[in-house]
């Protein structure tokens, strides 16, 4: 391997890379691997064109098939670690796609599912190097797969209506992804309600985040903090964050309403 290539990667980008050259020089075909790893041959596929975040349970089955002694889990372990992504690629690739209903809060920025990819593109170009950015990016805007599934989660978006006045990036990507937000405001699975700032909403002071109910019937929440995130299942965190959504959600707009200020903010923007 090129080593001095293999070092400027992201932790996930040489799982990807690696888990392919093992493959071939095993000489076995994506089919082989995932009969060896007892997975699905299409998660293979995924893993190593970069599309999905490994496992843990991938990562050592991976160092199984090849007789490794932790390869692959200690790059899984650089993935979960990383500042790129971390807390993010658990809930993207293990809490997101298997959610009933998602349930999201944001009194500073358009919720990351609903997000443009210039839009979350100025968002993390203050707070990472550039090939961090561009992951970040490419992975917040393949969320929106998820309802492609033939089971899409249902989508409880509030947002404080300041953010529909707020140039993230500039006003012509605040209007592009107004204008998105008003398109995804129609799909009927998703719920956009605006909270008026005039609410005085305290609630909602503290900080952003997000609850999920997943197909077994638990639940998960993320919340945000200055420098990351945290995911937890923790019964008093959720029961928490639950009173915490329903009382933002008390002083929200109704949805066609919301919808209507969305359209006022475009031809703010717009002219």
């Amino acid at each position: 391997m090129d080593t001095d290539n293999s070092d400027q990667m992201s932790p996930r980008a040489r799982f990807a890379s690696d888990l392919e050259r093992y493959r071939k020089k095993a000489k076995l075909s994506q089919i082989s691997l995932s009969v060896r790893m007892r997975c699905h041959t299409s998660l293979i596929s995924h893993v190593e064109r970069g599309r999905r975040t490994p496992t843990l349970e991938f990562a050592e089955a991976a160092d199984q098939a090849f007789d490794l002694d932790g390869h692959f889990a200690k790059l899984y372990r650089q993935i979960t670690h990383s500042p790129a992504l971390g807390w993010f690629a658990r809930w993207v690739e293990e809490i997101e796609p298997q959610a009933v209903i998602l349930q999201s809060w944001d009194p500073l920025l358009v919720p990351g599912l609903l997000q443009t990819p210039e839009y979350a593109r100025a968002i993390f170009s203050t707070t990472s190097p550039p090939d961090r950015a561009e992951e970040r990016v490419q992975a917040r805007t393949r969320r929106m797969q998820i309802f492609d599934s033939p089971t899409p989660p249902v989508f409880l978006a509030l947002i404080e209506d300041s953010v529909l006045h707020r140039p993230i990036g500039g006003s012509e990507i605040l209007l592009n992804q107004l204008r998105h937000l008003q398109e995804l405001s129609r799909h009927p699975r998703i719920t956009v309600q605006l909270v008026p700032t005039a609410a005085g909403c305290v609630a909602g002071t503290m900080s952003a985040f997000a609850l999920a109910r997943l197909r077994d019937g638990s639940e998960v929440v993320s919340a945000d903090s200055v420098l990351s995130g945290h995911v937890t299942g923790d019964h008093d965190a959720v029961a928490q964050l639950k009173v915490r959504y329903d009382n933002i959600r008390a002083d929200a707009l109704p949805h066609t309403v919301s919808q209507q200020a969305i359209e006022d903010a475009i031809k703010k923007w717009a002219n």
